[in-house]
Formats: structure tokens, C-alpha cells, sequence
């Protein structure tokens, strides 16, 4: 089985290129998970300054539903994946039903738009159960500040929480990145 680090931080903290330092450190041939979407011109330059800083020999998979299902394809090919970031996986998801009324959502509809990101989550997971390599998964923390105003900005507060919780659960090790410094979490002082 191998290694699984979870990487969270605010917005802007740094955990990004942590994640690529110690993917770097750890592993050769590397793949990177994309979950983003450049759907308009702020997220294709943040997709392009992505890009930049990674290296020209990593593969990257842009893949914004079902990161689960390039781990199961192509572990052998790689020793270390970088999935970044599980946030916006968790985004593309719940926004996936263009049907919700997220004015006034059912308690009904956001348990089964949970059940599916969780699903995801799962699906990730045991994937990587049976892979030998390395998977750095970035996340963000989103619940270190006040109760959002919108039944969507909390649910979507709500869900990441429970898929930070359920990843650092499996994790072999977690790490908060606060203002570009590395706070280990979890695990037992291998990979940081």
C-alpha cells in the first residue's frame, strides 16, 4: 500500500507549492490531478500560473469529477500523484445539477449531492488502497471563519469539512500550511 499526505491551508497559504516540493522530494515520475475548470478569464490565469510552476516532465490529467478514476488507471505508471485540489473537486460536484434551486435547497438534494461527493471521496480512496506509490491530495480549510450567509456557501462548507475529515482519517499523514509554513498535523515525521 502506499503513502497518502493530505495538504490544507487557507486560501493564498502556500499549500500548493508544498505539495509539489515534497511530490518532488518523494517521487520521479509524477502525475498531477487537475480538478479546475477555467470557465472564465480569472480561472484560466489561475490555471495558466499553475501550470508555470510545475515541471514540463509531470503528466497532467485535468479532471474535474473523478480524480478516482486516473489513480485507477494509471497507477503503474507513476510513483506519485499530486491531486489538486479536493475544494474545487468538491465545487464542480455540487454544482454538476444546474436543476438545484440553491435559493432554497431540499435538505433531500443536498444530502444526495453530499452522498455523491462522498462517493468520490471513497472512490479515491480505495483506489489508492491498491496503489504503491505516493498520493499528495491538496485541500482547502474552510471553516476557520464566520457561518456563511447562503444555504449554498454553507453547504459548501459543510461538505468539504466532511471530505477534509474523511481524507485526514485515511491519511498517513496531514499538514496545514499556514502563511507558507508547514504545520505537521498528523503522522510520524516521514515526508515533511
Amino acid at each position: 500500500m502506499g503513502r497518502l499526505t493530505l495538504i490544507t491551508g487557507g486560501a493564498r497559504s502556500g499549500k500548493s507549492s508544498y505539495a509539489e516540493q515534497q511530490i518532488s522530494r518523494w517521487c520521479e515520475d509524477i502525475a498531477y490531478i487537475a480538478t479546475a475548470r477555467a470557465l472564465d478569464a480569472e480561472m484560466e490565469d489561475r490555471v495558466a500560473r499553475h501550470r508555470l510552476q510545475r515541471p514540463g516532465t509531470w503528466q497532467t490529467f485535468e479532471e474535474p469529477l473523478h480524480p478516482s478514476s486516473i489513480v485507477q488507471a494509471y497507477h503503474q505508471q507513476y510513483d506519485g500523484f499530486l491531486l489538486d485540489c479536493l475544494t474545487v473537486l468538491t465545487t464542480n460536484i455540487i454544482l454538476e445539477d444546474p436543476a438545484i434551486d440553491w435559493e432554497q435547497p431540499t435538505v433531500v438534494s443536498m444530502a444526495k449531492i453530499e452522498q455523491r461527493v462522498l462517493a468520490e471521496i471513497d472512490a479515491l480512496l480505495a483506489s489508492h488502497a491498491s496503489y504503491a506509490g505516493r498520493l499528495f491530495a491538496v485541500t482547502n480549510e474552510v471553516g476557520l471563519g464566520i457561518v456563511p450567509a447562503t444555504p449554498l456557501s454553507r453547504f459548501f462548507r459543510d461538505c468539504s469539512g466532511r471530505v477534509n475529515q474523511r481524507m485526514a482519517a485515511a491519511a498517513d499523514e496531514v499538514v496545514m500550511v499556514v502563511s507558507g509554513i508547514p504545520v505537521k498535523i498528523k503522522g510520524d515525521g516521514i515526508g515533511v
